[in-house]
């Protein structure tokens, strides 16, 4: 019996049934073979070595493809964490998924570790590539997936199983070997020592079971992995560069602001940062001037009541920061200025011929995000967000809407972020409206962001050739 597979180039061929990926690999040549870490059946990822079930459109992986680095990572992190497993008996395996960049897992150990240990973890890894040890597939069922778990003391693999696996699903279990296994859909490379010693272990990090941090925290390890020495050499090489201009280093160096642990995610500014920061406000102040918009300022604190009445504090409680008085209030720093601009228009009487009315605020915000996220000045708690509301006819918002969008592309352009992408939010999960209301909305923003765009688009067209002109003079 014989199955019969269709290959990118349109050519098919047959071949026998059960045949692998990678006899189907080494029949077109052999070097290709080498270069192969896996492959696709009707877009399924498959195992070189697991037996074919049937013909289809098929694909071979190549190991400096997209897919053939993630399947090369996702090695890199199953390694590190028989490494880790054998340096320090105890401790358990919970998650290991690939990164942009890399791979992460997160272990449960009593004892803390060290960026020192990562110098013997790898030693480690190098030797479990050189004993080349097969990497084999196997089907389980559920409760014998249970008790292996459990038997090696996995106890946070057999609740994972027992919680997310249903009844009579199989399950996929890869094994180094008879050393090392771990849960897993894979697919995987043949064997450790296909994947190469182009990896790096990069930093530790805290993390929650679950990311809840009402359960156990567990030391995630971060690495990188690459198809070869040269690309590690090359993502080592970027990493160095960005360093240098890593933000928060030249923040302090240019003494323009600092952070530090009393303050998590909030600024320091110093005088030579608060003069910049004043000088990109004044010129967003001409900027919104000139586009008709009025500046209001709104409180930084108010009542729980206030917050209710916005749906804030249902939605929301867990981002904000609140606060007890003596006199048995219950306050919070506002999170956003939505709400406020909001009461400012219902003040005194509007007309329609008042719209659309253009408001804005440069206003400080408070969001609770946890310690682990922050970044600098990417992510932090307190921040002021030039923000704006623009309350106008139901006949203005296409209008009004593409007026903003031209707004926004002139300012960034002036900060030379040039870019003739939009991207459109559509409805969330969590909204308020009927879907017709949504259906309307999202066709509104949709034709503005086609009219800011074309119109974009026609005005750098026409600037372009006197640009190219001024970068030769120079």
């Amino acid at each position: 019996m014989s199955i019969s597979l269709k290959f990118p180039d349109g050519a098919e061929r047959s071949y026998d049934d059960g045949v692998t990926p990678l006899a189907v690999a080494e029949g077109i040549s052999k070097s290709l073979a080498k270069k192969v870490v896996a492959a696709k059946i009707d877009g399924a990822a498959w195992d070189l070595t697991r037996p074919l079930e049937g013909g289809g459109k098929f694909e071979l992986v190549m190991r400096d493809s997209p897919d053939g680095l993630e399947i090369i990572r996702h090695d890199a992190a199953h390694v590190m964490a028989q490494a880790v497993q054998e340096l320090f008996p105890g401790t358990q395996v919970t998650f290991g998924p690939v990164t942009e960049d890399g791979f992460y897992y997160d272990f449960a150990r009593d004892e803390p570790f060290s960026t020192d240990d990562f110098e013997k973890i790898e030693k480690r890894m190098k030797e479990i590539v050189d004993a080349d040890l097969p990497i084999v597939r196997k089907v389980w069922k559920k409760e014998d997936a249970i008790a292996h778990f459990k038997s090696l003391g996995e106890i946070y693999k057999a609740e994972t199983i027992d919680e997310v696996i249903k009844p009579g699903e199989p399950i996929t279990v890869y094994s180094h070997g008879d050393k090392w296994g771990d849960l897993c859909r894979g697919p995987h490379l043949p064997s450790t020592g296909k994947l190469g010693k182009a990896f790096k272990l990069m930093k530790l990090a805290g993390a929650y079971w679950r990311g809840d941090q009402n359960n156990q925290q567990l030391q995630r390890i971060y690495g990188t992995a690459w198809a070869d020495e040269k690309q590690l050499e090359e993502h080592l090489l970027r990493l160095e560069e960005a360093e240098k201009r890593d933000h928060r280093k030249l923040g302090r160096q240019m003494d323009l602001f600092h952070m530090q642990e009393e303050g998590r995610g909030m600024v320091f500014w110093h005088e030579k940062g608060l003069t910049l920061w004043r000088t990109i406000e004044a010129y967003m102040r001409r900027r919104l001037d000139a586009a008709g918009y009025v500046e209001v300022r709104t409180p930084q604190v108010l009542d729980r009541v206030f917050w209710e009445k916005s749906g804030h504090w249902d939605k929301y409680r867990p981002n904000m920061f609140v606060c007890e008085t003596v006199e048995e209030e219950t306050l919070s720093l506002k999170p956003m200025n939505c709400p406020g601009h909001v009461q400012i228009f219902k003040f005194g009487q509007k007309s329609y011929r008042d719209l659309p009315l253009r408001m804005a605020e440069f206003g400080a915000c408070h969001r609770y995000e946890p310690s682990g996220s922050l970044h600098g000045l990417m992510r932090v708690r307190a921040f002021t967000q030039d923000d704006a509301h623009i309350f106008c006819r139901e006949d203005q918002i296409e209008e009004e809407t593409t007026r903003f969008i031209q707004l926004a592309k002139s300012i960034h352009a002036d900060f030379g972020m040039v870019s003739d992408k939009i991207a459109l939010a559509t409805r969330p999960e969590m909204r308020v409206g009927s879907d017709e209301f949504w259906d309307k909305a999202e066709a509104q923003m949709l034709n503005a962001a086609r009219a800011a765009l074309v119109s974009s688009l026609s005005s750098l067209k026409a600037t372009a050739p006197s640009m190219r002109r001024s970068s030769t003079s120079r």
